[in-house]
């Protein structure tokens, strides 16, 4: 079997037909999750017969084991491996001999959180071939959208959700929101609730207008840019937080937040010597974002963070006590961070 395109896999997963095994490959981790999300809807397994387990911390035979469980009181049992793409070369090569020996109680689903044509390790790449090319194995390449794709992506949405949306304001929104799907789709559920479900023209003001009502997650997408190191996205965040007359100080409380758990999390992994999985846990990161925190926390070093929190103490000083004006004394805090 070929890989899939997401297209084609929405129409596979209609048929309410459970796959033995999924792979779902591709640098779009916003893809990857809403195939997840719906072959889990599909499966229906409850927690008793889901587990999860991050490849570059699990073996083949942790994973073979959890496969080899019969389901308690269901009829399927799911097991997510997250992060294929640093799975151990010995480990690819014991699930590999698993595609032709499928377990009919369970279904293995494959997350490779990268581009799958790029894989230089040889046993991880025969493993992932394998999985392509295997008649019980769906494959998904769920591969970065172009702009012009995500320029019909967003049309798309809007046009299930009943409305209609210019290119004029598409590119608007990507303008302040990049390619990310996971933040245009964001972006896409906050105008649409802003706008009400009898207007169906999405216009530029309503943009401008929803902007303005939707300061909290302007402070969450500052310290989701700031966490992935995106100085030109957190600079245009800030512009509209300030722009929208937030109070300096809950956008230095975000900043600081953002590189407080960033520290935390170091900590907890180089110096407490706890998974990628405990720390999660301890931090209570989301499985749903975990994925993309820990990638952008390899973009900081503990040195660089630890300085960040003197810059930040240093900036909360000068605002409050006016000796430099608040959007300069931000502008240099967040260069600092994601210099």
């Amino acid at each position: 079997m070929n890989i899939l395109k997401i297209q084609d896999f929405n129409k596979l997963i209609s048929l309410q037909k459970i796959s033995p095994v999924y792979l779902l490959a591709g640098e779009e981790s916003y893809f990857i999750n809403r195939c997840l999300n719906k072959i889990e809807k599909l499966a229906a397994a409850d927690d008793l017969n889901r587990e999860v387990f991050y490849a570059s911390e699990s073996s083949a035979d942790d994973i073979l084991n959890a496969l080899q469980t019969l389901p308690f009181l269901g009829e399927i049992r799911v097991v997510i491996v997250k992060g294929v793409n640093k799975m151990k070369a010995v480990d690819a090569e014991r699930l590999t001999c698993y595609l032709s020996n499928i377990i009919e109680t369970s279904s293995l689903i494959l997350l490779y959180f990268d581009n799958y044509k790029k894989e230089t390790v040889a046993k991880r790449k025969e493993f992932i071939n394998k999985c392509i090319a295997s008649k019980n194995c769906i494959s998904v390449n769920c591969r970065k959208q172009y702009e012009n794709e995500v320029k019909e992506f967003i049309k798309n949405e809007f046009a299930q959700k009943g409305k209609e949306i210019s290119y004029d304001v598409i590119s608007r929104i990507i303008e302040g929101n990049g390619t990310d799907l996971s933040n245009i789709s964001n972006e896409i559920e906050k105008l649409s609730l802003f706008a009400g479900k009898n207007k169906k023209d999405m216009t530029q003001e309503d943009l401008e207008k929803s902007s303005g009502y939707t300061k909290e997650t302007n402070i969450y997408a500052l310290s989701s840019d700031i966490e992935a190191g995106d100085l030109k996205k957190a600079m245009f965040v800030l512009e509209k937080l300030l722009n929208e007359r937030e109070e300096s100080v809950i956008i230095l409380s975000a900043i600081s937040s953002a590189v407080r758990k960033m520290l935390n999390a170091k900590s907890m992994i180089e110096e407490q010597g706890l998974s990628v999985a405990e720390t999660a846990s301890a931090l209570r990161i989301h499985d749903f974002y975990a994925e993309t925190f820990f990638t952008n926390l390899k973009k900081h070093s503990t040195n660089i963070l630890k300085e960040s929190l003197r810059t930040i103490l240093k900036t909360d000083v000068a605002i409050k006590t006016g000796s430099s004006d608040a959007a300069s004394a931000l502008d240099k805090t967040i260069l600092s961070i994601c210099k």
